[in-house]
């Protein structure tokens, strides 16, 4: 029975027997075990990908998704643990699971790190951000660069940045901000005003007064993401100023929530499925002993999508 299921046919099984089997694992619902398969290869199938202490947003739970079906297209389990209050640390945790690879959505602690590294298990540290475009094949610079050039195609001379002040949202917003930067000096406009805001009205509020009263004004924003570009828009209302007459606000990440304001706010999708399926690459090279290959950055993972707002 244990030929058929781990699929060995080189015992002369007959066809019919080989059959009876799998069909009686079926209706059991059998399915191999995973220990005892590592055990047999010497080799742990478990990716440990520690997340940083953040609210679950709709495109992360996407690319949580992503992440995890392309691992297990590569016969891996992927098992997501907040860094925030583990017991132990980092190295205590694994040492029960075992991994195949840790991975961290943001730097780990120098002890964790050292620890892991000393105990052999390989380590991608910190996936978010410009600087690993090689590994996730995403380069959030890029995002900041769209957004400015869809303002200035709709005329827009003066730019503001709606920052975020969590600590956990830096790795993305940092370089979203570099890119609008450099492509505001590549079409010769001032730097963007940037504001930095929490995630509530008031802070969009707060934010607001800065773009009005900056000389000359600013005409339009470009929000670290769409929730920031919602409570600006909500800012707005509240202020009785215009979108996008008085104020062009576009977002990023093509969230639900977007759809749903009045006017429909201008985003750019990005495609979770290329950043996800790289650095799944990325972590099976690794845990199977090799070198992460470097993956071309995608031209083709961001989306603009024009509406209402802008």
């Amino acid at each position: 029975m244990s030929f058929v299921l781990n699929g060995k046919n080189e015992f002369g099984i007959a066809e019919t027997t080989r059959r009876r089997v799998l069909d009686t694992a079926q209706r059991l619902g059998y399915a191999p075990s995973a220990v005892a398969r590592a055990l047999r290869s010497g080799r742990s199938r478990v990716v440990v990908f520690l997340l940083a202490d953040a609210p679950v947003s709709e495109p992360f739970a996407r690319f949580k998704r992503e992440v995890t079906s392309a691992l297990q297209a590569q016969g891996f389990t992927c098992v997501f643990l907040e860094l925030t209050g583990l017991a132990g640390g980092v190295s205590a945790v694994c040492q029960h699971l075992d991994p195949a690879i840790v991975v961290s959505a943001t730097a780990l602690p120098d002890v964790d790190k050292r620890a892991l590294v000393k105990s052999g298990v390989p380590v991608i540290d910190g996936v978010s951000g410009s600087e690993d475009a090689s590994i996730a094949g995403l380069d959030q610079r890029e995002i900041g660069r769209v957004q400015v050039r869809h303002l200035a195609d709709r005329g827009h001379q003066v730019i503001g940045f709606a920052a975020v002040e969590a600590p956990q949202d830096q790795p993305f917003c940092l370089p979203r901000l570099e890119g609008a930067r450099e492509q505001c000096r590549l079409l010769g406009l001032a730097e963007p005003v940037v504001a930095s805001m929490d995630y509530s009205l008031d802070g969009a509020a707060d934010a607001l007064t800065r773009w009005v009263e900056s000389e000359p004004p600013v005409t339009a924003v470009a929000a670290f993401n769409d929730v920031v570009a919602v409570a600006v828009m909500g800012a707005c209302r509240l202020r009785g100023l215009d979108v996008p007459g008085d104020l062009a606000i576009i977002g990023v990440d093509s969230e639900t929530i977007g759809t749903l304001t009045v006017p429909t706010l201008s985003t750019v999708g990005i495609d979770l499925t290329v950043p996800a399926r790289s650095l799944a690459g990325a972590i099976v090279d690794l845990a199977q002993g090799g070198a992460a290959t470097v993956r071309a950055v995608a031209t083709d993972a961001l989306t603009l999508i024009h509406r209402g707002s802008s």
